[in-house]
């Protein structure tokens, strides 16, 4: 190719290119358009008027039925073990004053009947000089002697009046044998375990024909005619309940079976495990209804809170701020909590006339703008 096609491609790069350079200093020198934000939405959201009221309102809490009385039956003696009027099975049931079990030492019993043997003889030695020295108790204690039975518990003491009769009766050892009688009778009756009350036994250790030392454990029975329920509550909800308080008590299956309890006890101590108050509810027992190891639900029912507003928890973050709105904007508060529920709260603290945020808010700060629901249009709308 020759030189002048050369020469007339270059020039045409060099055209080019300086029209390249001129386009791009004539784009940098145009003013720059300002960014437009894109127009943010007003977020509504619904509050209400803060105005303090009194309210009715109740705890709820659910607990284990106990009985009153829960006893270990021990021996006192040794012997072997024998059923008294009911078996000796788990689960049995007795009434007050029904032999529980017998703890029988023959060795025992034969003892006893000795020393009252002995007692007689003693007797009928001192009657003979009574009836000379002491003629006015002679009839008395002759009485007295004519009562004694190897089989039976001794009669009481006749009544001694006299020194000089103390001082011969003393002299003989009538005294010193008849209450050591007496006390070997005590050990004696020991053996015989009555019902304290009505019941029923929740365990059995010893069967029929088993020898047991004393301190021995025989089994444990409960009294079945009156139950308590064991309900943990919350430490600042304590202050609302008092002993005598009437409580109304429902079985967690079965809500149609409402029991009447009251509150007979508030523990003055912290259970570690539940980090709550013990509140104890006596209950009526009621045959195929109540049962020892039930769950109860309890409704300590008829509390008044004065001077305070309602608001659902949701609403409530970082433990007790809220959002207000005021001048169409959020702000944060702190609220004083008066009271807890299971989905709502008592709160004062807050001046009357201000609007509150009744409802959670998801990505809320303060200051942002936001627009309060009118709940009449939007009754009108729908």
């Amino acid at each position: 190719m020759s030189k002048k096609f050369y020469r007339i491609l270059l020039a045409v790069l060099i055209f080019l290119g300086l029209g390249a350079v001129l386009m791009i200093t004539l784009e940098s020198l145009k003013p720059e358009k300002p960014k437009q934000e894109p127009p943010q939405a007003t977020r509504y959201v619904s509050a209400e008027k803060i105005s303090y009221e009194n309210y009715k309102t109740e705890i709820k809490a659910s607990g284990r039925v106990m009985a009153i009385k829960q006893i270990n039956l021990s021996s006192e003696v040794q012997g072997k073990v024998y059923g008294g009027d009911v078996v000796l099975k788990k689960g049995a049931r007795f009434k007050k004053g029904q032999i529980l079990a017998k703890i029988l030492n023959e060795e025992v019993t034969y003892n006893l009947k000795s020393q009252k043997s002995k007692f007689l003889m003693s007797l009928a030695n001192v009657l003979a000089d009574l009836k000379l020295d002491f003629p006015d108790v002679y009839e008395e204690w002759q009485k007295f002697f004519s009562l004694v039975n190897v089989h039976d518990n001794l009669p009481k003491l006749p009544k001694i009046s006299n020194n000089q009769l103390k001082i011969f009766l003393s002299s003989r050892n009538v005294l010193g044998e008849y209450y050591s009688i007496k006390s070997f009778e005590e050990r004696v009756n020991k053996q015989t375990i009555v019902a304290p009350f009505t019941g029923n036994f929740t365990q059995v250790n010893m069967q029929e024909g088993s020898v047991i030392n004393p301190g021995g454990i025989i089994g444990a029975i409960i009294n079945t005619s009156t139950y308590e329920v064991e309900v943990p509550v919350e430490k600042n909800e304590v202050r609302w309940l008092r002993k005598g308080q009437k409580v109304k008590v429902v079985p967690e299956e079965n809500t149609a079976d409402t029991l009447k309890g009251n509150i007979v006890r508030i523990a003055q101590f912290k259970d570690p495990q539940t980090q709550s108050i013990p509140v104890y509810v006596q209950i009526p027992a009621k045959p195929g209804l109540v049962y020892e190891g039930d769950y109860y639900n309890c409704l300590f029912q008829n509390i008044t809170v004065k001077n305070a507003m309602k608001l659902a928890r949701s609403a409530v973050f970082n433990h007790n701020e809220v959002f207000l709105v005021q001048n169409d904007r959020l702000q944060k508060e702190e609220i004083n909590i008066v009271k807890v529920n299971e989905k709502t709260l008592f709160f004062n603290g807050l001046q009357p006339g201000e609007f509150i945020v009744n409802e959670p808010l998801l990505n809320a700060n303060e200051n942002m703008q936001v627009k309060i629901i009118d709940k009449a249009e939007n009754k009108k709308r729908q």
